[in-house]
C-alpha cells in the first residue's frame, strides 16, 4: 500500500476529472502553483467548449479548486443545470514557494520547495478533499494537473499519473478494486 492509500479510507468509485482551461502562464510555460491566475482568451473558448464534452456525463455534483483558472472554466457548464456545487480549497494546486512564475523548465524536482508545500502535505491534502466526497454521487472535480497526479496515485487509472492532462478535457476515473 503506498503512502497516499494508507490514508484514503473512503474514495468514491469513479469521477469526472476536468483541468482548467488555459491561462496565459500555461501557454508560456510558467509555474503557477497557487497564484491566482485567470484563463487567456483561448482558455475561454476551451471553457465554453467543454459544456458539450461535459453533457455527456451524469453529473450530480461539482466540486472545484477556488482559483479563478477552475471557476472559470466550470462556469459555463453551471449555467446548463442546477448542479450541486461545491468550492474546496483543498483541491487547489499545489503550493510551489518560490519556483510560481518560474518557467517550469527552472523549476527544481525537490519535494519540499522552500516557502512552498511538501510533497506529503499536498499529498494529504488531496487525499482528505477526496475522502470527504459522497461516494454515491457522480462527480465532477475541476482542478489542476498536480491534483490530478496524485489522484491517480490513490489508484485511479495509474497509467495516466504522469501523461499530459489536456485542459478542459473530461476525463472519466475509475478507482482500481484492490484485492
Amino acid at each position: 500500500m503506498s503512502w497516499s492509500n494508507s490514508y484514503a479510507t473512503r474514495l468514491p468509485t469513479s469521477l469526472i476529472f476536468l483541468r482548467h482551461a488555459k491561462t496565459l502562464w500555461n501557454i508560456d510555460g510558467l509555474t503557477m502553483g497557487q497564484l491566482d491566475i485567470a484563463l487567456s482568451d483561448i482558455g475561454k473558448k476551451e471553457a465554453e467548449q467543454a459544456v458539450t464534452a461535459l453533457q455527456e456525463h451524469p453529473i450530480d455534483l461539482i466540486v472545484s479548486s477556488p482559483l479563478s483558472r477552475c471557476l472559470m472554466t466550470i462556469s459555463p457548464f453551471r449555467r446548463t443545470g442546477d448542479h450541486e456545487f461545491i468550492v474546496d480549497p483543498k483541491l487547489a494546486e499545489r503550493a510551489w514557494g518560490v519556483y510560481e512564475g518560474v518557467p517550469k523548465s527552472h523549476r527544481g524536482e525537490e519535494p519540499d520547495p522552500k516557502d512552498g508545500e511538501t510533497d506529503d502535505d499536498f499529498r494529504l491534502r488531496v487525499t482528505k478533499a477526496l475522502n470527504a466526497l459522497p461516494i454515491e454521487k457522480n462527480i465532477l472535480v475541476v482542478s489542476h494537473s498536480g491534483v490530478f497526479r496524485e489522484v491517480c496515485n490513490l489508484g485511479y487509472i495509474h497509467s495516466l499519473a504522469h501523461a499530459k492532462l489536456p485542459h478542459a478535457t473530461p476525463v472519466v476515473l475509475r478507482r482500481a478494486v484492490e484485492e
